[in-house]
């Protein structure tokens, strides 16, 4: 017998190489002109590599999936088998189930979409990824990019049924609510993942819905998972975004532009707009303001009387749409757009689609039926099953055929029944019905509103768009957006709404919304959060804007500050702060200005003139890095010139703040406070802010002493929250804590001129009551002026 010791080395070798072409067989690799991707025998992903640094990005230890399925036992499975033929890939599953998806290779880009599923009936949710990746430095949670200084990865979802995102709610949701979460990308605690997911909203579930329980939720007639697809891109830092803009156009996917130019890098992308309540009567006026202020837009903040069918306010717009479509021609003229405002979804109970014939079409939550026969006058109705209505809300309606009820509450003893009935609720008629006919128990919202089915919500999309295509009005926000969760089928209610909207409109319609999703992210133009109405001018919802902005920008969509009030008594520098503000962020903003504030507001022309400066300044990037840092310090103020064509000057005020507490004292110590400041500048008057601080108390009579000779006992007892504002001159202007000015305060004489130096004030106050209580103050005095030259 021959020695085999010769020939084992030969034959290990042997059999090692033929076990790595079969793993190089197994493997499926594609590539772009920068990324390639890599999948394993069982569907896993191997590898995303930066092809010019040769980095794998794959964590070790994390490979991700391409693609996985939800079942409807809500078992999540994971390929067992991947096959690569030409252009597709087969994956097989447990249960017998099988994926067919079609590969396109594009030179920045790769397309994934699903062609063919063996059994739907299994599969509740279609899940993409998580597609894994090291990288850590900034996540894009809504736009699905993740990016470090040299590389990006991302994930786009290539039409509205493919939701990018984590799936957290069963009703096919990404978030529990309105906000500015976002779950396309997300931070891991190896770097960071990509996901998306498809609802198989063909199949009917039972599913809580918001703060509704169990809900039945039907299929969506002619619905599959088939068609759902994703993209997915590797490329340099600095050309994720060009590629995004590549990736949509090549599959039409929604692409805003301005001047025919992407709106995610246009200049004019986000320009600030007025918000008013214009009519027939006013517009001339209010378009010259528009006008005035250097804004593009005119928002009405609420010009329809119903929402469902959209008819106008006839004491606005005694002309209907014809009246609108002539505000709207005027303003075209002027290179202006006019924007109406309403809450997507909802309807008013004063729309034809409620009263006095509702719409079967009406959403429900759920359904029974009434267990014994009733009467017109019927005012306790028995329903044979509790749990689906066991619930309060605003309305608390139901419907019976064409009659609308609404009930105070529900008897548990005995048969159930909606007690303390209001027969023929919003205008409807009180009619008779047979045991055992059909009850819904309406969804409605805090707005004292309902929604639409998924049938007659297509009846509503196509009533907002005439009411475009009829006046030319074009600009909306989409507010309470998320009412289209409602229907029980998560983002993709939201991403249908506003996809069939924007396809029946025949022009372009800028738009903003309540929430933010991966999809609608390219229908998107804006997105404004921050609202005026909590608090003062500075005060009102500050931390929310400002935490925005790095959101905005790392998710490539424009700076926005929110909403500003502009009332009767708004000071110039208020505005100023505002405008100050805004340039060193970039950002825009809307302006809420009434015809009545634009009326008796005393410092109206101040307001609109330093407005249209820092606007001009900011379109023309007069700022640098060093003081746009500055402008963006809301602790900072200042005041812009133009003092000759070209020569800008930037007055920069100095600010001190102290805090006058009550403490413990020795027998005959003043019970004061005393403070130190430096005038750097010039001789000049002071100006002081007072503000009592405290969740409850009071201080009475605030006492000051300025520099040891000058004291004025300010004759007022301040709650908290109140504040006081001395321009130096003889009178106190006195806000309440909502920062409403409520009186002048004539004190009759003048706070002193201060000189170069320093300077001393001491503070004190007859009583300070209440835990915590204290006065705060803030003096503030001009300081360096920079010459900018642009």
């Amino acid at each position: 017998m021959k020695n085999l010791s010769f020939y084992i080395p030969k034959i290990l070798c042997l059999s090692l190489f033929f076990m790595l072409v079969i793993n190089a067989q197994a493997q499926t690799s594609f590539e772009t002109a920068t990324l390639r991707f890599e999948l394993d025998e069982t569907g896993r992903v191997k590898a995303l590599i930066d092809r010019s640094s040769g980095i794998n990005y794959v964590p070790d230890g994390h490979a991700g999936y391409l693609i996985r399925l939800k079942l409807t036992n809500k078992q999540e499975l994971s390929p067992q088998r991947m096959q690569r033929k030409g252009d597709q890939i087969l994956l097989s599953f447990a249960n017998g189930l099988k994926l067919e998806l079609r590969v396109n290779v594009q030179p920045a880009y790769l397309s994934f979409q699903l062609l063919r599923c063996s059994d739907t009936r299994q599969i509740s949710t279609l899940l993409w990824g998580p597609l894994n990746s090291s990288i850590r430095d900034t996540i894009g949670e809504v736009v699905g990019v993740v990016r470090n200084a040299n590389f990006a990865i991302g994930i786009q979802a290539l039409n509205a049924k493919t939701i990018g995102g984590k799936q957290q709610g069963e009703d096919g949701t990404t978030a529990s609510s309105a906000g500015i979460t976002g779950s396309t990308a997300t931070s891991e605690i190896h770097g960071s993942s990509l996901h998306a997911f498809c609802l198989n909203a063909a199949l009917p579930r039972q599913v809580d819905v918001l703060h509704m329980k169990a809900n039945t939720v039907p299929a969506i007639p002619n619905y599959t998972i088939e068609g759902s697809a994703i993209a997915l891109f590797g490329v340099p830092n600095n050309q994720a975004l060009q590629t995004i803009g590549t990736i949509s156009q090549k599959e039409k996917l929604p692409y805003q532009t301005i001047d025919s130019q992407w709106i995610r890098t246009s200049p004019k992308r986000n320009r600030p707009y007025l918000i008013t309540n214009f009519s027939e009567a006013n517009f001339d006026e209010l378009l010259d303001l528009t006008r005035r202020l250097g804004f593009y837009s005119i928002y009405h903040e609420g010009p329809f009387n119903t929402w469902g069918h959209f008819e106008l306010e006839k004491t606005q717009f005694p002309n209907g749409r014809t009246g609108m479509k002539r505000s709207v021609e005027k303003a075209s003229a002027a290179g202006i757009k006019v924007g109406v405002h309403t809450l997507t979804n909802f309807i008013s109970t004063n729309d034809a689609f409620v009263s006095p014939s509702p719409s079967s079409g009406l959403l429900a939550t759920n359904t029974s039926i009434i267990s014994e026969a009733i009467s017109a006058e019927t005012k306790e109705i028995p329903i044979a099953d509790l749990a689906l209505f066991d619930f309060k809300s605003t309305l608390n309606c139901v419907q019976i055929g064409t009659e609308l009820i609404r009930y105070q509450e529900i008897s548990k003893e005995g048969v159930p029944r909606l007690l303390n009935c209001q027969r023929g609720a919003f205008g409807t008629v009180a009619q008779t019905f047979p045991r055992g006919a059909k009850i819904k128990r309406l969804a409605d919202h805090g707005y004292k509103t309902l929604f639409p089915d998924w049938q007659l919500q297509e009846k509503m999309i196509q009533n907002l768009a005439n009411f475009f295509n009829e006046t030319g009005v074009s600009h909306l926000d989409f507010d309470g957006h998320e009412g289209a969760l409602y229907t029980g089928y998560g983002d993709y209610g939201t991403n249908y709404w506003v996809d069939q909207f924007m396809k029946k409109v025949d022009h372009q319609v800028f738009n903003g919304s309540s929430i933010m999703n991966h999809y609608y992210w390219h229908h998107n133009s804006y997105i404004n959060w921050g609202e005026p109405w909590y608090a003062s001018f500075r005060e009102s919802q500050a931390d929310h804007r400002f935490r925005l902005q790095p959101f905005f920008e790392r998710n490539y969509m424009p700076n926005m500050l929110g909403w500003f009030l502009v009332t009767p008594n708004t000071a110039v520098e208020d505005v100023e702060w505002m405008m100050s503000v805004s340039a060193g962020y970039n950002a825009g903003f809307a302006l809420v200005l009434r015809h009545e504030a634009l009326k008796t507001n005393p410092n109206i022309d101040s307001i609109i003139a330093t407005i249209a400066r820092w606007e001009k300044a900011k379109q023309l990037g007069i700022f640098n890095p060093t003081q746009r840092a500055l402008l963006k310090n809301t602790k900072n103020d200042f005041h812009l010139t133009l003092a000759a064509p070209g020569n800008w000057q930037l007055q920069h005020y100095d600010k001190f703040r102290f805090e006058h507490q009550a403490r413990a004292i020795q027998p005959g110590e003043p019970q004061q406070s005393v403070f130190t400041f430096n005038n750097k500048q010039l001789t000049q008057p002071m100006h002081l802010y007072l503000h009592a601080d405290g969740k409850e108390g009071n201080i009475v009579n605030p006492v000051l002493e300025i520099d040891g000779f000058f004291e004025i006992k300010l004759p007022i007892t301040l709650q908290s929250g109140e504040a006081l504002l001395w321009d130096g001159s003889d009178t106190i202007k006195y806000f309440n804590a909502k920062s409403v000015f409520v009186r002048n305060l004539n004190i009759g004489k003048s706070l002193p001129l201060l000189k170069l130096g320093p300077h001393q004030i001491v503070v004190s106050a007859e009583q300070m009551n209440g835990e915590h209580t204290s006065l705060k103050g803030v003096v503030r005095l001009k300081g360096i002026v920079e010459k900018i030259k642009h």
